[in-house]
């Protein structure tokens, strides 16, 4: 009996292992795009580090609907930099990116809140804490 408890309980974590890409959003592109920080409020300046986007003869960038503007990337050696300001006004949820790197197309999503960020250190004003 406990040999087929244990059975059941490996083969559940396994299942869960295989599903765990396919509901996921991540894709192996999206993964080389790095938001900092993660989620953005509007207004925000948001720093994209795009790995392995060299900067080349052609103007690399990266752009969404997302942003005030299409940004040019920077960097050195492999890797690519841009920084960008979330347009104000922005409705929370998450919004599709796209860096140009020469032939090299990737795309990932920002994620953007409108809702004010928890304060971390309670206020002598704020009622109920002491």
């Amino acid at each position: 009996m406990r040999l087929l408890s244990t059975a059941a309980v490996g083969a559940a974590i396994v299942g869960a292992g295989l599903l765990a890409p396919v509901s996921g959003e991540a894709t192996a592109a999206s993964r080389d795009v790095v938001f900092s920080p993660t989620v953005a409020q509007p207004g925000q300046h948001v720093r994209i580090d795009v790995l392995k986007c060299a900067v080349g003869k052609k103007r690399h960038w990266v752009g969404s609907k997302a942003f005030a503007k299409d940004a040019t990337i920077y960097g050195k050696g492999s890797d690519g930099q841009a920084k960008v300001i979330v347009k104000r006004g922005l409705k929370s949820g998450s919004y599709k990116v796209t860096a140009h790197c020469g032939s090299r197309t990737l795309v990932s999503k920002l994620r953007v809140s409108n809702k004010p960020w928890p304060a971390v250190i309670p206020s002598p004003l704020t009622p109920g804490v002491r």
